[in-house]
């Protein structure tokens, strides 16, 4: 529903971190963590968004390079992310770290971080048209973070991000299909008001067949969420 402003944006401002930073605390985040992060977010106090992505590693998560080295009660985190949707307003980071350098995808950990974490600061990524989501590139240096916000077990992260993916994924999908929506319904009304020739878009029999293949389409997608 919200999706109907037809402004990608403003879906992401409103529901990108609930709907997908959230998760990963709901799915393998203690009782303790749940207790402590869920209530807030749920309840539009606080803002959470889910830091994975870096600037040499975007969709390659068994590249990802920020640390995180266990120091008695805490791990010490190093390194940086791009591109995090929210990031520039969140309290709360979902972040994925490297806890076992040699590991590759068997030494990632996802840790939750305060936005007043020492060390730890945002600034804006200028994307076109995406002010108001808040895109951010994050920066760790020497960050403290207690071991009580290890989200699931440690070095298990890759297997909680990739099924976090499953959920991030259907959210974008129940976007773009009410995106689509919008566009055939556009698309329609622009062709009942259009004189080409001598008569309406709608009234030639091309237009009337793309319009049927669009509608096509999107019914299929709909069709799809509503049985997953």
């Amino acid at each position: 529903e919200m999706a109907r402003c037809a402004h990608t944006n403003v879906v992401a401002a409103i529901t990108n971190g609930c709907s997908i930073a959230i998760s990963a605390v709901v799915r393998f985040g203690s009782d303790e963590l749940k207790r402590r992060i869920c209530p807030d977010v749920f309840a539009g106090k606080k803002h959470i968004c889910l830091a994975i992505s870096e600037p040499n590693a975007g969709s390659d998560v068994a590249g990802l390079i920020t640390t995180a080295v266990r120091d008695g009660d805490h791990y010490v985190v190093n390194g940086v992310k791009k591109w995090i949707t929210n990031g520039t307003y969140s309290d709360y980071y979902v972040t994925a770290v490297k806890t076992k350098p040699e590991g590759g995808h068997k030494g990632l950990s996802f840790l939750l971080i305060h936005r007043d974490t020492p060390g730890f600061s945002t600034r804006k990524v200028r994307v076109r048209d995406s002010d108001i989501s808040g895109t951010a590139y994050l920066e760790f240096v020497e960050c403290r973070v207690p071991v009580a916000n290890l989200i699931g077990k440690e070095h298990h992260g890759f297997k909680y991000i990739v099924h976090n993916f499953n959920h991030e994924r259907f959210y974008i999908c129940v976007m773009a299909n009410r995106f689509s929506r919008i566009c055939l319904e556009e698309s329609l009304r622009f062709a009942m008001r259009r004189v080409t020739f001598g008569k309406k878009l709608v009234e030639h029999q091309a237009i009337r067949l793309k319009i049927a293949s669009m509608a096509r389409g999107v019914e299929q997608l709909q069709a799809w969420l509503e049985m997953i």
